[in-house]
């Protein structure tokens, strides 16, 4: 077996949620601190039975040093591993925002958000700034938006990269107030550079297009408890820039002609979202509206669920010093907004909830109703073909704990009902469906010896139309500190059996053990194993053993 190398440095992911550097405050950082973690690891696979599915000997080396320059932190991820790997999307990304009291700057890869349906959280390279002085909100930012992708035929189907043009934007917010009482309005740009391929994609849905988006975002608080949000956004969205066919109708959106250059695929679309809240001590209340058209698109988000019309209430109720909440909402869901489908759609989704919990117990309980039906629209509903359904879900949890000076046990039962429920005679007897779980647990910890005890069982079963299939089984562990927690020892073992239509379909045997120890304070090894056992009775199905062993060695510094 060849053995290859692969080195991978690159900025870890966390750092594009790098949280702003408060810079009034850098006068008592050090100018420049380094600290992290290098580890060493390797493991050894055997099965039998199967295929193998990892090689018999794997290793990797592996960083993660944290450069601060003046309590600006800079965090590294290296690994160097036999486990050949490639990235086509570049991997080194990084970003920083530095913040002076109501001036924040912006650079190198972010992730903002100005309202949710203009500049959404869509990660770009760029830059920045953001002002708040008094009552004032000020943001801009401009950046690349998607990277140049060439398309590569020689790579298989499943391995090849959706080709796209380098996309560039900007986006812009003024408004006044603050966080609990404001008015923005955002305005987004951005375009894709035709020529930054080499050569046209051959899918014809790979266009360079244009998006231009207009919103508001706004909040207010009044009479202490009532709360309003309102956002609302234009997109004007043209797929495919080269098209050199003029679009000549835009209904009553026409005047937009006077002010951009369109085509035949150009489009404006609309959303909104709005709510309006009361919030008590001990209750509140919230109803809520959301619109979306079709097809609605903003290059600065990432997707939306376009084509529908919600309705929601909202309540929720806190009593004996919130140790009692209850909670319920009802919603009303339609597609087919511009009334062009031949059918229209109509959900309604239910909940209510019910949680009391004190120190040594609680209950949580959960219902949610989900139903769909079909209504006429530009065609009637052929009844055999008419889709109307319901999924109840129920979800329960039970606790209870003893707690004592040395000794602490803990019983746990998590139950779940699911059902779907077709009303269509037709359809009724393919697509009915329902599962049942029960998971009961067990927990004793002493807490003077550091010996911690753990059972439980579990049992599945879910019925559709091709059969019943059960799984149950039990699982227990164990876990030992010894040296003051400088040692820690862990077992677990379980087992579960299948059942398929009141047939023995088999059991898997699943045991695990590891230790971790502790060398000084700065470096520690630890160990595992692992030991798999799929014994099958089902034809379709091998029975293998599988062997893993992981040994570790961590240095902080």
């Amino acid at each position: 077996m060849n053995t290859k190398f692969l080195l991978s440095i690159c900025f870890s992911l966390g750092i594009l949620m790098l949280k702003a550097q408060d810079l009034g405050h850098i006068a008592t950082q050090k100018p420049f601190t380094i600290n992290g973690t290098l580890g060493v690891g390797m493991g050894t696979y055997s099965v039998n039975g199967i295929p193998a599915r990892q090689k018999d000997f794997t290793y990797i080396l592996n960083g993660a040093p944290t450069l601060s320059i003046y309590g600006i932190a800079f965090p590294f991820s290296v690994v160097l591993s036999d486990q050949q790997k490639s990235y086509t999307q570049p991997f080194n990304q990084y970003g920083i925002s530095p913040t002076y009291k109501w001036l924040t700057l912006h650079a190198g890869w972010r992730s903002l958000e100005f309202s949710p349906f203009s500049l959404a959280g869509h990660n770009f390279l760029g830059g920045g700034i953001e002002l708040n002085p008094g009552k004032l909100r000020f943001g801009f930012v401009y950046g690349r938006f998607n990277k140049a992708i060439e398309e590569d035929l020689g790579q298989p189907l499943s391995l090849a990269q959706q080709p796209a043009y380098k996309r560039t934007g900007y986006s812009a917010k003024v408004g006044i107030g603050t966080e609990k009482n404001h008015f923005d309005v955002i305005y987004l740009k951005a375009k894709d550079d035709s020529t930054s391929l080499s050569k046209r994609p051959s899918s014809l849905s790979v266009t360079p297009a244009e998006n231009t988006v207009l919103a508001i975002s706004s909040k207010f608080t009044f009479l202490k408890h009532f709360v309003v949000d309102v956002d609302a956004s234009g997109s004007l969205y043209t797929r495919n820039i080269a098209d050199t066919i003029k679009n000549t109708d835009l209904g009553k959106y026409d005047f937009v002609k006077k002010l951009f250059t369109l085509n035949s695929s150009s489009r404006i679309s609309t959303a909104a979202q709005g709510s309006l809240s009361y919030n008590a001590l001990s209750y509140s209340i919230k109803a809520k509206y959301r619109r979306i058209d079709p097809d609605y698109n903003s290059m600065g988000a990432y997707y939306f669920e376009t084509d529908v019309e919600n309705y929601t209430l909202e309540t929720a109720i806190r009593l004996f010093k919130n140790q009692l909440q209850l909670g319920g909402s009802f919603g009303l869901q339609y597609d087919d907004i511009l009334r062009d489908k031949e059918v229209r759609s109509k959900r309604k989704i239910g909940s209510t909830n019910i949680s009391f919990n004190k120190l040594n117990y609680g209950i949580d309980l959960r219902y949610t109703n989900y139903g769909i039906t079909q209504d006429r629209g530009l065609n009637p509903v052929i009844d055999q073909f008419r889709v109307a359904r319901t999924n109840h879900n129920l979800s329960s949890l039970f606790r209870y704990s003893i707690i004592s000076e040395n000794i602490n046990q803990g019983f746990v039962l998590v139950g779940n009902l699911q059902s779907l429920v077709d009303l269509n005679e037709f359809t009724k007897p393919n697509s009915q469906s329902n599962s049942k779980t029960v998971n009961l647990s067990y927990q004793i910890g002493f807490l003077k010896k550091l010996l911690n005890l753990n059972a439980n069982f579990n049992y599945t079963t879910a019925q559709t139309a091709i059969g019943k299939t059960i799984f149950y089984g039990p699982t227990v562990g164990a876990g030992q500190s010894f040296f003051k927690g400088s040692l820690n020892l862990g077992a677990s073992l379980s087992y579960q059996l299948q059942e398929n239509n009141q047939v023995d379909a088999g059991s898997i045997l699943n045991g695990n053990l590891n230790a971790a120890y502790r060398l000084g304070k700065r470096n520690a090894i630890n160990l595992s194993l692992n030991y798999l056992n799929s014994n099958s009775k089902d034809s379709s199905l091998p029975t293998f053993n599988e062997l893993r062993t992981n040994f570790g060695l961590v240095h902080s510094f």
